[in-house]
Protein backbone atom coordinates (compact mmCIF):
# COMPACT_ATOMS: atom_id res chain seq x y z
CA UNK A 1 0.00 0.00 0.00
CA UNK A 2 3.13 2.10 0.60
CA UNK A 3 3.97 1.51 -3.16
CA UNK A 4 0.17 2.32 -4.01
CA UNK A 5 0.72 5.62 -1.90
CA UNK A 6 3.61 6.64 -4.01
CA UNK A 7 2.17 5.95 -7.46
CA UNK A 8 -0.71 8.17 -6.64
CA UNK A 9 1.57 11.02 -4.86
CA UNK A 10 3.20 11.50 -7.99
CA UNK A 11 0.22 13.43 -9.24
CA UNK A 12 1.99 16.09 -6.66
CA UNK A 13 -1.93 16.67 -4.92
CA UNK A 14 -2.07 18.01 -1.63
CA UNK A 15 -2.66 15.04 -0.10
CA UNK A 16 -1.82 13.92 3.60
CA UNK A 17 -1.30 10.20 2.97
CA UNK A 18 -1.76 8.42 5.86
CA UNK A 19 1.41 6.46 7.65
CA UNK A 20 1.86 2.89 6.48
CA UNK A 21 1.37 1.73 10.46
CA UNK A 22 -1.73 3.90 10.32
CA UNK A 23 -3.21 1.66 7.65
CA UNK A 24 -6.63 -0.35 8.68
CA UNK A 25 -9.87 -1.37 7.96
CA UNK A 26 -12.90 0.45 10.67
CA UNK A 27 -15.70 -2.39 10.87
CA UNK A 28 -17.17 0.75 13.41
CA UNK A 29 -15.78 4.65 14.57
CA UNK A 30 -17.05 5.37 18.16
CA UNK A 31 -15.93 8.97 18.52
CA UNK A 32 -15.14 9.59 22.21
CA UNK A 33 -15.60 6.70 24.57
CA UNK A 34 -15.84 7.10 28.50
CA UNK A 35 -13.04 4.29 29.58
CA UNK A 36 -15.81 2.80 31.60
CA UNK A 37 -17.82 1.43 28.38
CA UNK A 38 -14.27 0.53 26.92
CA UNK A 39 -15.24 -3.17 28.74
CA UNK A 40 -18.63 -3.33 27.36
CA UNK A 41 -17.43 -3.04 23.71
CA UNK A 42 -14.88 -5.57 24.55
CA UNK A 43 -18.10 -7.97 25.82
CA UNK A 44 -20.31 -6.69 22.94
CA UNK A 45 -17.53 -7.83 20.29
CA UNK A 46 -16.53 -10.99 21.89
CA UNK A 47 -20.55 -11.63 21.77
CA UNK A 48 -20.81 -10.98 18.01
CA UNK A 49 -18.01 -13.13 16.95
CA UNK A 50 -18.61 -16.04 18.98
CA UNK A 51 -22.57 -15.68 17.89
CA UNK A 52 -21.35 -15.29 14.22
CA UNK A 53 -18.50 -17.45 14.04
CA UNK A 54 -16.75 -15.64 10.95
CA UNK A 55 -13.58 -17.19 10.68
CA UNK A 56 -10.20 -16.22 9.65
CA UNK A 57 -10.90 -13.89 6.28
CA UNK A 58 -8.92 -14.02 3.27
CA UNK A 59 -9.03 -10.40 1.64
CA UNK A 60 -7.09 -8.97 -1.15
CA UNK A 61 -6.62 -5.49 -2.38
CA UNK A 62 -8.75 -3.98 -5.23
CA UNK A 63 -9.32 -0.70 -7.02
CA UNK A 64 -8.90 2.62 -6.30
CA UNK A 65 -11.38 5.64 -5.16
CA UNK A 66 -12.30 8.62 -3.45
CA UNK A 67 -15.15 9.84 -1.08
CA UNK A 68 -17.22 11.61 -2.43
CA UNK A 69 -17.07 8.49 -5.18
CA UNK A 70 -16.27 10.57 -8.27
CA UNK A 71 -16.87 13.70 -7.08
CA UNK A 72 -15.25 17.04 -8.16
CA UNK A 73 -13.99 17.81 -4.40
CA UNK A 74 -12.39 14.71 -3.35
CA UNK A 75 -11.67 14.18 0.58
CA UNK A 76 -10.45 10.57 0.92
CA UNK A 77 -8.33 8.01 -1.48
CA UNK A 78 -8.93 4.63 -0.22
CA UNK A 79 -8.07 1.48 -1.93
CA UNK A 80 -10.97 -1.39 -1.88
CA UNK A 81 -10.93 -4.77 -1.10
CA UNK A 82 -12.06 -8.16 -2.42
CA UNK A 83 -12.49 -11.85 -0.98
CA UNK A 84 -15.23 -12.64 1.68
CA UNK A 85 -16.77 -9.53 1.81
CA UNK A 86 -20.31 -11.16 2.30
CA UNK A 87 -18.84 -12.72 5.86
CA UNK A 88 -17.05 -8.95 6.60
CA UNK A 89 -20.25 -7.36 5.51
CA UNK A 90 -22.15 -9.39 7.77
CA UNK A 91 -19.81 -9.21 10.95
CA UNK A 92 -19.98 -5.62 10.39
CA UNK A 93 -23.65 -5.00 10.32
CA UNK A 94 -24.01 -7.01 13.76
CA UNK A 95 -21.89 -5.19 15.24
CA UNK A 96 -23.41 -2.04 14.47
CA UNK A 97 -26.61 -3.61 15.77
CA UNK A 98 -25.30 -5.07 18.84
CA UNK A 99 -23.46 -1.16 19.58
CA UNK A 100 -26.91 0.53 18.84
CA UNK A 101 -28.32 -1.60 21.88
CA UNK A 102 -25.70 0.17 24.00
CA UNK A 103 -26.52 3.44 22.69
CA UNK A 104 -23.92 4.09 20.32
CA UNK A 105 -25.62 5.84 16.97
CA UNK A 106 -25.64 3.55 14.02
CA UNK A 107 -23.28 4.69 10.78
CA UNK A 108 -25.59 6.56 8.51
CA UNK A 109 -24.13 5.99 5.29
CA UNK A 110 -23.66 2.38 3.63
CA UNK A 111 -20.76 0.09 4.58
CA UNK A 112 -17.83 0.47 1.83
CA UNK A 113 -14.79 -1.87 2.84
CA UNK A 114 -12.08 0.32 2.66
CA UNK A 115 -8.46 1.26 4.17
CA UNK A 116 -7.84 4.99 3.31
CA UNK A 117 -4.58 5.73 1.98
CA UNK A 118 -4.74 9.63 2.53
CA UNK A 119 -6.86 12.88 3.09
CA UNK A 120 -7.21 15.75 0.44
CA UNK A 121 -5.99 18.93 2.01
CA UNK A 122 -7.00 21.01 -1.04
CA UNK A 123 -7.96 21.44 -4.50
CA UNK A 124 -3.92 22.21 -5.62
CA UNK A 125 -3.56 19.21 -8.50
CA UNK A 126 -7.01 17.64 -7.77
CA UNK A 127 -7.84 16.65 -11.54
CA UNK A 128 -4.24 15.15 -11.73
CA UNK A 129 -5.25 12.91 -8.45
CA UNK A 130 -8.51 12.15 -10.25
CA UNK A 131 -7.04 10.80 -13.38
CA UNK A 132 -4.67 8.11 -11.27
CA UNK A 133 -7.78 6.95 -9.19
CA UNK A 134 -9.46 6.52 -12.27
CA UNK A 135 -6.49 4.62 -13.87
CA UNK A 136 -6.40 2.57 -10.92
CA UNK A 137 -9.93 1.56 -10.38
CA UNK A 138 -10.19 -1.77 -11.60
CA UNK A 139 -7.09 -2.57 -10.74
CA UNK A 140 -6.10 -5.63 -8.25
CA UNK A 141 -3.21 -5.28 -5.85
CA UNK A 142 -1.04 -8.18 -5.23
CA UNK A 143 -3.10 -10.40 -6.91
CA UNK A 144 -2.84 -13.33 -6.10
CA UNK A 145 -2.30 -12.39 -2.40
CA UNK A 146 -4.49 -12.32 0.10
CA UNK A 147 -4.51 -10.90 3.56
CA UNK A 148 -5.05 -13.53 6.14
CA UNK A 149 -7.61 -11.35 8.51
CA UNK A 150 -7.49 -13.41 11.61
CA UNK A 151 -8.61 -11.03 14.37
CA UNK A 152 -10.35 -7.93 15.10
CA UNK A 153 -8.58 -5.19 17.18
CA UNK A 154 -10.39 -2.46 19.19
CA UNK A 155 -8.11 0.64 18.89
CA UNK A 156 -8.11 4.15 20.23
CA UNK A 157 -7.40 6.93 18.01
CA UNK A 158 -5.27 9.88 19.59
CA UNK A 159 -4.84 12.78 17.29
CA UNK A 160 -1.44 14.55 16.59
CA UNK A 161 -0.33 17.19 13.90
CA UNK A 162 0.90 14.36 12.51
CA UNK A 163 -1.74 12.23 12.29
CA UNK A 164 -3.52 9.86 14.07
CA UNK A 165 -1.92 7.48 16.09
CA UNK A 166 -3.32 4.18 16.72
CA UNK A 167 -3.19 2.43 20.10
CA UNK A 168 -4.77 -1.13 20.46
CA UNK A 169 -6.83 -1.87 23.33
CA UNK A 170 -7.72 -5.28 22.78
CA UNK A 171 -7.71 -8.08 20.30
CA UNK A 172 -10.51 -10.44 19.10
CA UNK A 173 -9.83 -13.74 17.25
CA UNK A 174 -12.05 -14.40 14.55
CA UNK A 175 -12.86 -17.83 15.68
Amino acid sequence: MAALQKELAKSQADVRWVRPEGLHLTLKFFGQVPEEKIERLSSVITKVIEALKPGPMHLGLKGVDTFPPGGRAPRVVWVGLYGRLDTLAKLQNALEEAFAKWGFEKEKRRFVPHITLGRVKSKRRVDRLREEVLRLQEKEFFAPQEIEVKELTLYQSILKPTGAVYLPLKKFPLK
